[in-house]
C-alpha cells in the first residue's frame, strides 16, 4: 500500500472562491483557478493526528489486564561503563540519571513483566514504559524480556510485548546493545518451542534497539494510533541526508501503509478486546462436523446484493463492530454472463467484471460471511471518496471450534453519491511479504489456511521490480505450497500469473467460482505477445481468452480444480456454498502428515503433456 501516499493532482474545492467578487480589473474566478493549489494527500491524515501519551496508554493497559509484577524484580547496581556529561558546573553520572528517573516515575526500571488477563484469556505481558528513562533498553530490560519469554514458554501462554522505547541506553554502551541480540534470540526460542502467538504492540514512540529486535520478529506488529516507529530518529536521518524528514513519515500510520505495521488500533480498550479474541480462538485437529448453513442475508440488505459501507476519513477501527458507518450503498450482484450468453462473450464479460465489477464478492465479504466469526489482521483507509485496503489482507476465520488463517487479495473501492467503483488488487513485494508472515504465523500456531485469490497479476511497476518483486512472489509460492497443515485454495476471481499463484497452492484442494478465470498472464498482455501488437483488438483478446482455456470448467478438466461453486445472484447463498466446499476440503486433509500432504500435491501436479521419445532403431 505504499503507493497511496503518492501525491494526487490538486483541485480547488467547489466553494473555495465563493467569497471573492468578480469585476472589471479585479481578480476573476478564472485567474484564481489558475493559481497553484497544494495537493491534498493521504499524508494529511497522519500529519495532523492527535498525539498519544504513552505513559497514560501504558498505565491504562496495565490496569485493564490487571498485571501483577510477580517476577523478575531487578535493577542496575553498578555502572560498568562510566559515561558522563557536564551539566553546568557539575558532572552527571549514570547513577544520577537512574535516581532522577526513579523519582519521576516511581519505578526502578523501564521494563516489567507478569501475567495479564484479556477477556478471560491469560498471557505473559512484557511492558516498556517511556516514563522511566524514555523507555531505554539496558541489561535489566533485556533480561526481563528473556525471562518473560521463558515464563510464556513454561506456562504455554501467548506472549505480548507492549510499550514505548527511545532505543538502547547509551550509558550501558555495548552491554546495552547486545540486549537486541538476547531479545531476538529469546523471541526466536519461544516461537520454536511453542505454538502460541507472540504479538508486539507499539504505544507511543518506538526507536532504535526495540524497533530492530523484539518488535519485527513478532508474529504480528500492532500499533496504537498516534505512535511513531522507526530505527533511526528524525534528527539522525536529517543529519545524514542533509534535508528535512517530512512530517508524519515515521508515524505508525505511514508504517502501516508501507506494511511495516500489520494493524492499527484506536485505543487500549480495542487492543485488549482484539487480543482476547485471538487468544480465545480454538485450535482443533479433528474433522469439522458442524453442518450449519452459515450466516444468512441480514434483514437490512436488499435481495441479490451486498452492502458497501464507508465511515469517517482516516484509518478504520480494527474490529468491524467498532467501525463507524456514515454511508451504506447496496451493490447488486447482477452477473454479466447470463446462461444464454455465447461462450466467447461470456468469458469477456467475466474478464471485464473481474477487472472492474464492484458487484463481485471480495475476501472481506467471505471473512465476514463464510465463517462463524473472524478476527481481522488489517485496517482499511477512507480518504475522500476512496475506501482503500491493502492488496492482500488476512485474519482468523472460525468454523465451529476450528480456526483457519484466511489470506486473500482485496480490491479497493470508490464510493460517491450511491456509486461504487472498484480498483482490483495488484500486490507488490510488501504485500507478498505480509502474506508470507501470515503463513508463517499459521504454521507456528498450528492452523490450516484458506486462500482467496482474485488478482489479474502482481504490481507491474519498475518500483516493484526494484524492491524485489520476483523474490517476494517466489517466497510466497514456496511458503504456501509447503504449509504443514491443511490448505484450501479458493479462486474467487482471477488467478492471474505468478502474482495469483502466490496465494493459490494447487494440488491439495482447490475450489473455484464458476465466474472466475485462471491464466498465465493478463489476457490483454497475452494477446499483445501473440499478435505482436501493443494495443490488441477486443476480438483478439476475446479469442485469446477463449483458446487459452481459462474457465473453471477448463481448469477442472485439467485436474487443477476439485470443486466448482456457482457464483449465485444471492451473495449469501454463494458464501454458504463456499463454506461447505471449504469444510469438505479441510476434512479430506485432516490427519495427514506434512510429508503426506506434500506428497499428494506432488502426485496431482505431475506433468500431463509429456511424451516419451521413441528409441532409435538400430
Amino acid at each position: 500500500m505504499s503507493d497511496v501516499r503518492d501525491e494526487q493532482p490538486g483541485r480547488p474545492h467547489p466553494d473555495a472562491h465563493a467569497d471573492y467578487e468578480t469585476g472589471d480589473g479585479g481578480v476573476t474566478r478564472d485567474l484564481l483557478d489558475r493559481r497553484p493549489v497544494v495537493p491534498r494527500t493521504v499524508s494529511t491524515l497522519y500529519e495532523t493526528r492527535p498525539g498519544l501519551n504513552p505513559t497514560k496508554a501504558i498505565g491504562r493497559f496495565l490496569e485493564a489486564v490487571n498485571l501483577q509484577e510477580r517476577h523478575g524484580h531487578m535493577r542496575v547496581v553498578d555502572d560498568l561503563i562510566g559515561l558522563q556529561r557536564r551539566v553546568g558546573d557539575t558532572i552527571e553520572h549514570y547513577r544520577d540519571k537512574l535516581l532522577n528517573a526513579e523519582a519521576r516515575s516511581g519505578s526502578t526500571e523501564s521494563a516489567k513483566f507478569g501475567i495479564g488477563h484479556f477477556n478471560g484469556q491469560r498471557a505473559v505481558v512484557y511492558v516498556v514504559d517511556w516514563a522511566f528513562f524514555a523507555g531505554s533498553l539496558g541489561e535489566v530490560a533485556g533480561e526481563k524480556f528473556v525471562q518473560a519469554a521463558e515464563l510464556a514458554e513454561r506456562e504455554r501462554l501467548p506472549l505480548v510485548s507492549m510499550g514505548a522505547s527511545s532505543g538502547v541506553r547509551q550509558h550501558e554502551n555495548v552491554l546495552g546493545l547486545i540486549q537486541m541480540q538476547r531479545m531476538a534470540a529469546a523471541a526466536n526460542k519461544f516461537q520454536h518451542t511453542t505454538n502460541r502467538p507472540y504479538i508486539s504492540v507499539l504505544a507511543g514512540q518506538v526507536w532504535g534497539g526495540m524497533s530492530a529486535s523484539a518488535v519485527p520478529v513478532a508474529d504480528l506488529v500492532v500499533a496504537l494510533e498516534g505512535t511513531d516507529y522507526g530505527f533511526a530518529g528524525r534528527r539522525v536521518i536529517e543529519t545524514f541526508e542533509g534535508r528535512a524528514v517530512p512530517k508524519g513519515m515515521q508515524s505508525a500510520e505511514a508504517n502501516y501503509l508501507d506494511r511495516n505495521v500489520d494493524l492499527l488500533v484506536k485505543d487500549v480498550d480495542e487492543l485488549i478486546e482484539w487480543l482476547g479474541r485471538i487468544f480465545d480462538a480454538g485450535r482443533s485437529t479433528h474433522r469439522i462436523r458442524a453442518r450449519s448453513e452459515g450466516p444468512t442475508r441480514p434483514a437490512d440488505v436488499l435481495p441479490g446484493g451486498r452492502p458497501v459501507t464507508t465511515g469517517p476519513e482516516g484509518f478504520s477501527a480494527a474490529l468491524w463492530d467498532h467501525q463507524v458507518t456514515e454511508q451504506v450503498v447496496q451493490v447488486p450482484r447482477a452477473r454479466r454472463d447470463q446462461p444464454d450468453t455465447p461462450p466467447r462473450e461470456a468469458l469477456m464479460a467475466r474478464y471485464n467484471e473481474i477487472a472492474a465489477g464492484a458487484g463481485r464478492l471480495d475476501t472481506e465479504f467471505y471473512l465476514q460471511n463464510v465463517f462463524d466469526s473472524a478476527v481481522p489482521f488489517y485496517n482499511h483507509l477512507r480518504f475522500e471518496e476512496e475506501k482503500k485496503y491493502p492488496n492482500i489482507i488476512a485474519g482468523l476465520g472460525i468454523i465451529g471450534d476450528t480456526t483457519f488463517m484466511v489470506i486473500g487479495d482485496q480490491p479497493c473501492y470508490q464510493v460517491s453519491a450511491g456509486y461504487v467503483g472498484k480498483s482490483p488488487a495488484n500486490p507488490g513485494p510488501e504485500d507478498f511479504e505480509y502474506g508470507v508472515r501470515m503463513m508463517q504465523a499459521a504454521q507456528r500456531w498450528g492452523l490450516p489456511i484458506v486462500f482467496f485469490t482474485d488478482t489479474l497479476g502482481a504490481l507491474p511497476t519498475m518500483a516493484a521490480e526494484r524492491r524485489g518483486q520476483s523474490r517476494a512472489i517466489a517466497q510466497s509460492i514456496k511458503t504456501s505450497a509447503s504449509h504443514p497443515f491443511p490448505t484450501v485454495s479458493v479462486i474467487a476471481g482471477a488467478m492471474g500469473s505468478g502474482g495469483g499463484l502466490a496465494t493459490t497452492p494447487f494440488g491439495r484442494h482447490t475450489v473455484m467460482l464458476d465466474s472466475a478465470l485462471g491464466f498465465v498472464s493478463e489476457p490483454r498482455s497475452t494477446a499483445t505477445i501473440l499478435y505482436n501488437e501493443s494495443n490488441p483488438s477486443v476480438e483478439q483478446v476475446a479469442m485469446t481468452l477463449e483458446t487459452m482455456r481459462a474457465s473453471a470448467d477448463d481448469l477442472r478438466h485439467q485436474g487443477l480444480v476439485d470443486v466448482i461453486v456457482t457464483d449465485e445472484e444471492d451473495p449469501y447463498l454463494t458464501a454458504r456454498e463456499l463454506r461447505v466446499a471449504i469444510v469438505e476440503g479441510y476434512n479430506r486433509q485432516v490427519g495427514l502428515t506434512p510429508r503426506r500432504l506434500r506428497q499428494k500435491a506432488d502426485e496431482r501436479l505431475r506433468p500431463r503433456t509429456l511424451g516419451k521419445l521413441a528409441a532409435d532403431a538400430d
